[in-house]
Formats: C-alpha cells, structure tokens, sequence
C-alpha cells in the first residue's frame, strides 16, 4: 500500500519530500503585490470618477474657447476686408487712402433729380468749414444729377476725405474711406473741353475706365494732365468749381496726413443742393 501511494505521489511530482512553500512569513497572498500610480488609480472608484468629470469639464471649456476665438477672427477678418468697385481709383491722379465711415447706402441707379434748364450750387460743410460749389449742370447733365441725388439720399453725410494729395488733389465720395466704395451703379463719362484748373471738381475712376462712382475729387492746383486734350494718360471732365471756401480747400490740402490720409481725420457733415 506504501508503495503505490508512493507511486502515485511520484507520478503527479506532488510528493511530501519535495513540496515547497511559496508563502512569504505571514504576508497573505493578497497583499503580495500593490500597484503603483497611475494604476492604483483605477482601484479607487471614488477617486477615478473625481478625475473623470474634471477631465470632461476642461475638454468642454477648451472646445467653447477655441470656437469663440475662431469666430472673432473671422469677424475681424470680415470687418477689414475692402469691397471692390469700379469707383476705386488705380492711377496717381485719383489712388485712394483709408479711413472707414460707417455710411452703407447702395442703389441700383440715379433718379433723375436734376432739371437742365436750372442752376445748381452745393454747399459741402466740412470739419474745417464750408465749401461751396456751382454745379454745371447745362454742360454735365447726367453727372451733376447723380452727385445731387446722392446729396440728397445723405450719402455723402459723415464720409471723410479719404485721400490728400499734397500740390495735387483732395479727394473724397467714398462711404467706405478705403478708396474702393461706391454708389452701387456707374455712371458713363460725359466728355466736354472744361480744363482740370485749381478749384474744379472732377470724378474719380478706376485707370482706363470710361465710367465712374461716387468718388470726386477738388484740383488745389491747375492740372492740364488730366485734361480732355492730353494725347496721354486718362481724362477727367469737371463738373463743378468752386466759387467760396478755397481757403477751407487749402486748408484740407495742408492738413497733416499718414501716408494720403489725412490724420485727424477731416469730415463732410453733409452737402446741401439749392437750385435756381
């Protein structure tokens, strides 16, 4: 009987003599291994849950500030991006500045609001005084009568002069102040043998267009090189001149500028139309 229990013990390698023990003093096996951070971490629910709602609050929040960020910039990048018009001027004798106004007023064409058979004045109030014109209306029809609508629309109401060309020009007629703003239509040029002397108006236009806006600007000097008999360049046809407020015209012509644009800013109130 000993010798097959013997057998037996020997077969299944489980025998007495040869048995060890794997027990460390009185450490239990439980207790043999402790994980340390961060894999302690998961065996304390309470703590767990704790980092969990802490994690998803920051997630939250950054996502909420990384799309307000987002959307201001697209706001600011809106708001400083120029609309193109054919009222913008490319060349030198009617390139735009920058000074935004907050007029957005937009038509689709000129009413007709002017008569031919009577004569018009302007009077432009500016920050630096008023400046009054006599509108040539017999020789300019069609470009007298979209200035004066749009003076009576107030669409030249808070826009500054946008550009001043030192000995040159002083521009204005840009509801935007970026030199590239309009009226929303074109006018066609009305060509006529009126020369570009110091103190007649003209209107601005893109280089090589026959067409113009809003944009006018007041010659401070005689300038035969945009008149209508230079075998070069473009022609720009007077549609007014001044006959009080040349002072306040070299006043605006002198004034302190950043670059063309004037700094202070000079404003037009508003221009009023009186017709006889």
């Amino acid at each position: 009987m000993a010798k097959r229990r013997k057998r037996e013990l020997h077969h299944l390698r489980q025998e007495q003599s040869r048995q060890r023990s794997y027990s460390l003093g009185n450490t239990s096996p439980n207790e043999i291994y402790k994980p340390g951070f961060p894999m302690n971490i998961f065996g304390n629910i309470k703590l767990f849950a704790i980092i969990g709602v802490v994690v998803a609050i920051v997630t939250v929040g950054t996502a909420l500030f990384t799309s307000r960020v987002g959307t201001n910039a697209n706001q600011a990048a809106d708001l400083q991006t120029p609309t193109p018009s054919s009222s913008a001027t490319a060349d030198a004798s009617a390139s735009p500045g920058a000074s935004p106004t907050a007029n957005n007023k937009q038509f689709t064409a000129a009413e007709q609001v002017v008569d031919a058979s009577k004569k018009y004045t302007a009077t432009i109030k500016t920050s630096k005084g008023d400046i009054v014109l006599n509108l040539f209306a017999d020789k300019a029809p069609n470009t007298v009568n979209s200035f004066v609508f749009l003076a009576q629309k107030g669409f030249f109401d808070g826009i500054t002069f946008h550009r001043v060309a030192k000995n040159f020009v002083i521009q204005a007629g840009d509801p935007t102040g970026s030199g590239s703003g309009g009226p929303g239509y074109t006018t066609k040029d009305e060509p006529n043998e009126i020369a570009n002397k110091r103190g007649t108006l003209s209107m601005a236009k893109v280089s090589g267009a026959s067409e113009f806006g809003s944009q006018w600007f007041i010659n401070v000097k005689d300038n035969p090189s945009l008149d209508y008999n230079n075998p070069s360049g473009n022609k720009f046809y007077p549609f007014a001149e001044v006959v009080s407020g040349m002072d306040v015209v070299d006043a605006i012509a002198n004034a302190p500028t950043q670059g063309e644009k004037p700094n202070p800013p000079i404003t037009i109130s508003t221009i009023t139309i009186e017709a006889k």
